[in-house]
Order: C-alpha cells, then sequence, then structure tokens
C-alpha cells in the first residue's frame, strides 16, 4: 500500500475520516499510529498506519503541529472537514489550560486570546476528546477551512445501573463497623472507669480494706492493677489507630475504584452514541458477592468491563499480574485478567439461560492514567484510559448482534438491574 492508498483509509469508528486528513490537523500522532499498527481489527487500517509509519516525511509530528500551526491547514480548501463536532459546541467548549481555564474557547478565539499555536497544542495534548475536536474546528474556521457539521448522532448511551456498585457498598460497610468498633470500645472503657472509681470508693468507705493496702501483699497488688491500667490506656491508644488506619486504607481503596469507574463511564458516554446500552454494577445469580463493573451492549456486541484504578507500579504477562515494591516484583492480590474471564463466562451463562447464545468479549481498563503498566501478550484484553476512544472505536467492525439481539440482552439486563434496585430498597 502506497502513502496515498493509506492517507485515504479511514481511522476508528469513533472518528471515522481519512487519516490524510487527521494527520494534517495533528489529530493522528506517531504514538497513535503505532498502536493502530498493532492492534487495529481492520487489517487494511494496520497496512495504512504501517504504510504512513515507514515514510516519516508524511508524518505530521506534535512538534510541527505545535510549532508550525501552518500545518494544520488542509490543501484542498473547498472540501468540507467533519471534525464531529457541531461550531457551537466547539465556541462553547470550555478551555482547560491556564491561564484562561474555563473560559469559552469561541471567546478566546475572537478576542485573539488563543492563537493557532495554543489550538495546535491543545489538538494534541488535551485529554478530553471534546477539547481537541473543538480546537480543529476552530483552527480550521480561523484558516477558512470549510467545516461541516456533524450528522446528527443516535442519541445518548443509554446508561442504567443496577444500583450500588461492590466498591459504594463496601464503603458503607467499612464505615459501619469502624463506627461499631469505636463505640464498643467507648463503653469498655466507660465500664472501667466506672469500676475503678467503685473499687476506690469502697476501699476508702472501708477501715480494713484500706489497711491492707499498705501490706506487702496490698502493694504489690497496686503496682499491678497500675501495670494494667498503663497497659489498658496503651492499648486504647494503639489498637483504634492501627485498626482505623487499616478500614481507612480499604475504603480509600474502594472510593478510589469508584472514582475511576465514573471517570470511565464518562469516557465511553463521549464515545458511543444511542446504539450502545452501558449497564453497571450488574450482580449475577449465584455470582457471589462481587458485580460485574461494566457491560456494554451494542450492534458489534457485547462486553464485559473490569475496571481498575490501581496505584503504583503494575505488569501484566500472559494471565499473571505483579506489582512492584521496592526492587523487587510481588504477585498482585487481585488478577484482573481473571476477574474479567469469570465475569464474562458468568455473563454468559447467564443469557445462555433465556436461549440467548451470543459471544461474550471481555476487557480489563486500566483507569488510573498515572500509575505505570507494562502489558505484554495478555490474556485478556487490556485498554488504557488515554486510549478508551479509539479502543472503542476499533471495537466497531460491522453489526454482529441484530436488532432482536439486542433487544433480548438489554431487556433482560434491564430487568435484573430493576430487580437488584428494588431488593436493595426492600433491604433498607
Amino acid at each position: 500500500m502506497n502513502i496515498e492508498e493509506a492517507r485515504k483509509v479511514l481511522w476508528l469508528k469513533s472518528n471515522p475520516r481519512a487519516l490524510g486528513e487527521l494527520l494534517d490537523e495533528g489529530y493522528l500522532t506517531k504514538d497513535r499510529l503505532q498502536w493502530a499498527a498493532q492492534w487495529a481489527y481492520n487489517p487494511k487500517l494496520q497496512q495504512a498506519a504501517k504504510a504512513i509509519l515507514d515514510s516519516i516525511n508524511s508524518l505530521t509530528t506534535v512538534t510541527e503541529a505545535v510549532e508550525k500551526p501552518e500545518t494544520l491547514v488542509i490543501n484542498v480548501k473547498d472540501t468540507a472537514i467533519e471534525t464531529g463536532i457541531s461550531f457551537d459546541k466547539a465556541r462553547s467548549t470550555l478551555w482547560p489550560f491556564s491561564p484562561y481555564k474555563g473560559q469559552s474557547m469561541g471567546a478566546l478565539v475572537e478576542s485573539k486570546q488563543l492563537s493557532l499555536k495554543d489550538l495546535g497544542y491543545a489538538i494534541e495534548n488535551a485529554w478530553d476528546q471534546r477539547v481537541r475536536q473543538a480546537a480543529t474546528t476552530l483552527s480550521l474556521i480561523r484558516l477558512n477551512q470549510v467545516v461541516q457539521e456533524p450528522v446528527p448522532s443516535a442519541g445518548f448511551v443509554r446508561v442504567i445501573s443496577g444500583g450500588r456498585s461492590y466498591s459504594e457498598r463496601e464503603q458503607l460497610r467499612l464505615t459501619f463497623l469502624e463506627g461499631v468498633f469505636f463505640g464498643f470500645l467507648g463503653t469498655i472503657w466507660l465500664v472501667l472507669v466506672r469500676w475503678l472509681i467503685s473499687s476506690n470508693f469502697q476501699l476508702s468507705a472501708n477501715p480494713r480494706s484500706a489497711g491492707v493496702i499498705f501490706t506487702p501483699i496490698g502493694i504489690i497488688a497496686i503496682f499491678i492493677l497500675l501495670i494494667l491500667v498503663i497497659l489498658t490506656i496503651w492499648l486504647v491508644n494503639f489498637i483504634p489507630d492501627w485498626i482505623t488506619k487499616k478500614i481507612d486504607k480499604q475504603i480509600e481503596n474502594h472510593r478510589r475504584g469508584q472514582e475511576g469507574e465514573d471517570r470511565v463511564v464518562q469516557m465511553i458516554a463521549q464515545a458511543l452514541d444511542g446504539n450502545w446500552h452501558l449497564f453497571r454494577n450488574i450482580k449475577l445469580p449465584g455470582h457471589g458477592k462481587g458485580d460485574l463493573d461494566l457491560v456494554l451492549v451494542g450492534p458489534p456486541g457485547v462486553w464485559a468491563l473490569e475496571v481498575k484504578n490501581f496505584t503504583g507500579e503494575y505488569r501484566n504477562i500472559g494471565e499473571s499480574w505483579h506489582y512492584k515494591r521496592g526492587k523487587n516484583w510481588k504477585i498482585a492480590p487481585k488478577n484482573p485478567s481473571k476477574q474479567v474471564s469469570k465475569n464474562m463466562y458468568a455473563l454468559k451463562d447467564f443469557l445462555k439461560a433465556d436461549h440467548v447464545n451470543v459471544f461474550v468479549n471481555s476487557a480489563v481498563v486500566w483507569a488510573n492514567q498515572e500509575s505505570s503498566l507494562s502489558v505484554e501478550n495478555p490474556s485478556a484484553a487490556v485498554w488504557r484510559y488515554d486510549r478508551l476512544a479509539d479502543e472503542l472505536g476499533n471495537i466497531w467492525q460491522g453489526e454482529k448482534l441484530s436488532k432482536s439481539e439486542q433487544n433480548k440482552i438489554t431487556e433482560k439486563l434491564t430487568k435484573l438491574c430493576e430487580r437488584q434496585k428494588n431488593s436493595s430498597h426492600t433491604e433498607k
């Protein structure tokens, strides 16, 4: 495949435009092309990405996009370019960088506070896909390039929740246990203080008992009692602190996991449209106390997603997961590949019970961009958050599920979510 043919090949479903256009706009970087050359499901896209990578002269790098904003110009200005966002939405999008953070991009461009160089920087470096699209649209308009309004989509992803997630339930449970523990400890402390006061009062009121205090046995008894009191005070201070730290750490881990899941849901809602259903916190019958983080149902198929927001340095080789402690690698206490595989088969069996025989795909979504993760020959697909939009575009490979199959699956999962919610309300 030559360069001209490669530039005409369309990118992923999340941004279905010619590679040449995306290169000229600075959307496609060398890093993205390398990912497509290795992981794109479409063989034609893989070949095109490899062909462009082999031709360094035809690649518009990040540096060129920022230092030479004129490279954003498309050669044929009469050709309408679709950027995936309307002009009004582009203008109302908030600028994410200082010193104009939080101000509308349209107003900043019109007042010339944002230059083409600034917009070029946003195209390449902004995390939010909408910001990148808005910067592309405003750059092209400023350069007198014809921009085509996007075709109205099928609406928004339909997000259906089964109620509180496992992480939320665990946070509530641990907080309750912490309260019970301190209530119990406080009660014991009050009983002990009351006993000491009562014993002291009885000794003072009884002259015979007071005389015993000054005997050798009495002095030893008092000494032992003081040691026990000091030990009790130390334990009362040490044990709660130790237990609190352990419980608070678990609560923090579950809170972080919930934040990662929420972030992934927001990204999916931005990348997909109303052709998709996204189910959250599904607890399958007989599947234990855990739940399925996310289940994605659309024309290309069904996906069970396990979201992880771990901190630190991790690696995934085959089915094994390790984390780094110091200079050594330790076996991770949780194995996301096994978790998502278990969820995948459980979901498949759940659907099969109603004669819905479909293949269930699976993927681990790595939601923490700040933690390090290396992946080698994974047994389950691993999607990084910064690649999530591309991964979601990559799964669009024709309609593998008929409309009737999609309806059966979504109806069954929707009813399950409703039963979960009703059950949780009844328990309250």
